[in-house]
């Protein structure tokens, strides 16, 4: 089928399968990371205490973009290989500190340590995908990265859920630790994403990317992206909330993903002119489009809010392609790696932000109107990343000479 070609020619590429099984351990980690910590500690300690060193863990988060800096710097094996040292050994001392009822600093310090220096596998990853694949499979493969994303937080902590029941408390972050054995060891065989190592000189400005113009435009379109996905997050189980079904918030935020994931498929599996069309600004457009007609159907029957959420949903897949494609072209010379991490620190700046907001505005003004914020959160959003794009389009035909709007592989030959 002419449709599905674009995917026959992603798995014809030569050593594909084992970069996608290091892709799947790498998206099912998170999902089962952050829950088997979680159980760990709170089998020995209660949720408090357990919720308390989750919120360490990912406060360590915000190290990533010192991790990609450190990876542009002296590439990925010299930092990728002690990181994961040093994250087996810190959950180690971890569960040993649990199940001999010791310090309950020692767990918080470990959980710190574990996430500060997990190699950034989704990164590499995404890295990877950039070097093996044409113009022609970029959207493609980034579409498939984005699926098994959704995947993975889909699966991911019904297995930790079911290791802890059914095996022993530790057996979630075992499980955890060896998906991301496997995805960095299986990353640095195939020796790619590679870089040449950077001429250290004065002219590093401490910004790193940031300091460019269109990567600042683009991390705040990133956080008002993700200011109005929490809202929307927020906003269903709030509706559930107020029409005492409180299992209508799953069956909501559920059709939102079988959406994205649809879309995302769906995306990749167009040809590349095609799919060249939905880029960043145009996917938040849809998106929010889809946001009000969410907010619509919420004063509407439930069946009409089902199928709303799956309409929208099939225009969060395709963002986050467009997104990772964006960031892609406008990296700066040798910060592919930074570039990629400070989306991950943006991206939860976004998701504490719209937390925060979606409390006070539920409460006040109720789901549909919190709904109507992230409609004008996304439209925001696509309206800065526009003038990303645009900016560095006229600086481009500024100076013809200058390649400022590279794609990912050229930072990775």
């Amino acid at each position: 089928m002419t449709f599905l070609s674009q995917y026959r020619e992603l798995f014809a590429l030569p050593q594909f399968g084992s970069s996608l099984f290091a892709a799947v351990a790498g998206k099912l980690k998170p999902g089962i990371s952050a829950v088997a910590l979680l159980l760990e500690v709170a089998h020995y300690r209660g949720l408090g205490q357990a919720a308390v060193v989750v919120s360490v863990s990912a406060l360590a988060g915000a190290t990533v973009p010192l991790r990609g800096r450190l990876m542009d710097g002296y590439g990925y094996t010299l930092v990728m290989f002690p990181g994961l040292v040093a994250h087996l050994g810190a959950l180690i001392v971890l569960v040993w500190n649990e199940s001999t009822h010791g310090s309950f600093a020692i767990t918080v310090v470990c959980a710190f340590i574990a996430s500060a220096s997990l190699p950034p596998i989704y990164i590499v990853t995404r890295l990877m995908w950039g070097a093996m694949t044409t113009d022609d499979l970029r959207r493609s493969i980034l579409s498939l990265d984005a699926v098994l994303t959704d995947v993975g937080y889909i699966v991911g902590p019904t297995i930790a859920a079911v290791l802890v029941v059914a095996v022993a408390p530790w057996a979630g972050l075992a499980a955890s630790a060896l998906l991301t054995t496997i995805a960095t060891l299986l990353l640095l065989s195939r020796k790619l994403p590679h870089q040449h190592r950077q001429v250290r000189s004065a002219e590093r400005h401490w910004l790193g990317p940031l300091r460019d113009r269109a990567v600042r435009r683009t991390m705040v379109a990133v956080v008002a992206f993700f200011v109005a996905v929490r809202a929307i997050e927020l906003a269903f189980p709030a509706w559930a909330q107020q029409h005492d079904a409180p299992l209508m918030s799953g069956v909501l935020l559920s059709c939102m993903s079988v959406g994205s994931m649809a879309g995302g498929l769906a995306l990749g599996a167009l040809p590349a002119k095609r799919a060249s069309r939905a880029t960043f600004p145009v996917t938040l457009a849809a998106l929010s489009a889809g946001t009000l007609l969410v907010a619509a159907a919420s004063l509407s029957w439930t069946a009409i809010l089902i199928v709303a959420a799956a309409i929208m949903g099939m225009a969060v897949g395709p963002s986050f392609v467009a997104l990772w494609a964006t960031v892609g072209d406008l990296s700066p010379e040798n910060m592919a790696a930074e570039t990629q991490s400070w989306i991950s620190s943006f991206m939860s700046l976004g998701g504490a932000v719209g937390a925060a907001a979606s409390g006070v505005v539920v409460q006040a003004l109720g789901p549909g109107a919190l709904l109507l914020l992230a409609a004008v959160a996304l439209a925001l959003a696509s309206g800065l990343a526009h003038l990303a794009i645009s900016g560095r389009t006229k600086t481009s035909e500024q100076a013809p000479g200058v390649d400022t709007s590279r794609v990912v592989t050229s930072e990775v030959q």
